[in-house]
């Protein structure tokens, strides 16, 4: 099956076109990429999850249904005062995530299976250990 990528585009002058979503990215399994500017890991799966690197990504987002089983497959996107900072897709359960400290919104959707099913937390960094934030994701009623 093929995918048609359609991207959105800002033209600002005659030689410029900007496109309109450029903090999205797919986060790759186990390894840090930079997503609007925020230095971002996808894992979680496997022996990888305990590389002792992650202790160093003050935010790890956990993404689990209401029985606490991990989800994968996630759509997420991470907002600040009610702007998005970054979206990304990740196929392992943790985005680990090098936040400067703040308050943060963080939305994810996994789809499969009977549809839809959506999560969102709220969460403060202030420095410090790493933070876990357990996204729980339910069918959407």
């Amino acid at each position: 099956m093929r995918r048609l990528a359609i991207a959105l585009c800002v033209t600002i002058g005659p030689a410029f076109v900007l496109p309109l979503f450029t903090h999205a990215a797919r986060a790759v399994q186990d390894q840090p990429v930079m997503i609007g500017g925020i230095e971002t890991v996808c894992t979680g799966v496997g022996s990888a999850k305990d590389n002792p690197a992650w202790s160093a990504y003050p935010v790890k987002l956990v993404f689990a249904n209401p029985e606490g089983e991990n989800l994968a497959q996630v759509h997420l996107s991470v907002m600040q005062g009610g702007k998005p900072l970054m979206e990304t897709q990740c196929d392992a359960p943790w985005v680990l995530m090098k936040l400067p400290a703040g308050t943060y919104d963080v939305a994810a959707t996994v789809t499969g299976g009977v549809g839809p099913r959506l999560g969102k937390a709220s969460f403060s960094t202030k420095g410090g250990p790493q933070q876990t934030v357990n996204v729980i994701i339910a069918a959407d009623h």
